[in-house]
């Protein structure tokens, strides 16, 4: 049986790819210090339970309860795997503006120890990073855009690219410590692969969803809002209503990066440490304000709300290319969960949390709509920005 480690396993991501790998029959050790609710300041963060609510389900789960900084630990686990994906993080950009040196320790540091240890202990195995895409800083907000108003788009839509790839600068734009931490850790992750030899990939997510998300006001925008509408709680908005986002659900990130520890595909020299975007692009793309009807039309509640200042770094649009991913991997079926999908899970999940006496009412509420926008739908084109 092959093993696999997988690092911040009780979130999000890290859960999802447990159950992935665990369904594929291998022996998977999950690693986690349960410090999400600690970073965000909040107990509705606590990600604690979800681990172990897997390993009930199966047996070839093993959980270790430690910091990915405990060099002599983690040393052991490398030196007896078939892979590593790693998940742990400090996930908030407003956060790391407080914390910038803690934010620093676990993505840059932590990261880079994982990678040092896997080069002295088990240096052939495939080493996934799941980055971010805050790694181009806010260049993607150079870009020109419209506001679209027609019924039901309510949004920017970016006049210039139908989607962002690769290809986008990383330099000479605001970043938050947590894009700079995370930059920092991408580049190390690429560097080893091309220093020493090492089969490593990042893959730089945006909105990540699912059910397992433990969302707070300061991550996981979509989680958050759809349950704060749920709780009749009033929503701050930073930054304007007309934001777009893509999601993609946490099986469907998970069914990614199994896809590529099963089979790394190296660049045409041969090497590794490729860098990809992923994300739920234009079909699974969403505004603040799509969000908010999309909810209030399939639980009946109102949205009650304030508008703040905007947040710095933060994303105007974003709508993720993943030509290079399909094009590496031209078997995946792409994505899976569409947004009736994320949305109805969401909403069932909170109503049997909170016990609410809510059914959704329009479950198709996505599907059913008559999509005839004036949304622009741009031939793909790579992203270059000038830096001035």
């Amino acid at each position: 049986m092959k093993k696999i480690l997988i690092t911040g396993s009780s979130g999000l991501i890290g859960s999802a790819l447990c159950e992935r790998f665990a369904q594929a029959r291998w022996e998977v050790h999950g690693v986690d210090n349960y410090l999400r609710s600690y970073l965000l300041q909040t107990k509705e963060a606590e990600t604690k339970g979800q681990i172990q609510f897997l390993q009930k389900k199966y047996p070839n789960i093993v959980q270790h309860n430690n910091d990915i900084n405990e060099l002599e630990l983690m040393g052991e686990l490398i030196g007896d795997i078939d892979a590593i994906v790693h998940c742990a993080a400090q996930v908030s950009h407003p956060r790391s503006l407080e914390i910038p040196i803690q934010d620093a320790k676990i993505n840059l540091f932590g990261t880079l120890n994982l990678l040092e240890l896997t080069r002295k202990f088990n240096s052939e195995i495939p080493f996934a990073f799941i980055s971010s895409n805050k790694v181009y800083g806010d260049i993607p907000n150079r870009c020109k855009y419209k506001i679209i108003d027609d019924g039901f788009y309510k949004r920017y839509e970016n006049c210039d690219y139908d989607s962002f790839d690769e290809s986008i600068s990383i330099d000479q734009s605001h970043h938050t410590p947590f894009g700079v931490s995370k930059a920092a850790a991408d580049m190390y992750t690429q560097d080893y692969a091309l220093s020493y030899n090492m089969k490593t990939a990042t893959f730089r997510g945006g909105c990540l969803i699912g059910k397992n998300q433990k969302a707070a006001e300061s991550q996981g925008f979509l989680g958050f809002f759809t349950k704060q509408i749920l709780l009749k709680n009033k929503i701050k908005i930073f930054g304007g209503r007309y934001r777009v986002r893509d999601n993609i659900h946490s099986s469907d990130v998970a069914e990614i990066i199994y896809l590529w520890i099963n089979s790394p595909v190296p660049n045409i020299d041969g090497q590794y440490g490729k860098a990809y975007n992923i994300g739920g692009m234009r079909q699974n793309s969403i505004s603040i304000f799509e969000t908010m009807a999309a909810v209030q039309a399939k639980t009946g509640n109102t949205p009650f709300f304030e508008e703040m200042s905007e947040r710095k770094a933060d994303h105007l649009w974003w709508i993720t290319n993943m030509s290079k991913f399909k094009r590496d991997y031209p078997k995946w079926k792409g994505i899976t969960k569409d947004l009736d999908f994320i949305f109805n899970e969401l909403i069932e999940n909170y109503i049997d949390f909170y016990d609410l006496n809510i059914e959704i009412q329009q479950p198709d509420y996505f599907n059913n709509l008559i999509k005839e926008t004036e949304l622009i739908l741009k031939p793909y084109s790579k992203l270059s920005i000038l830096n001035d």
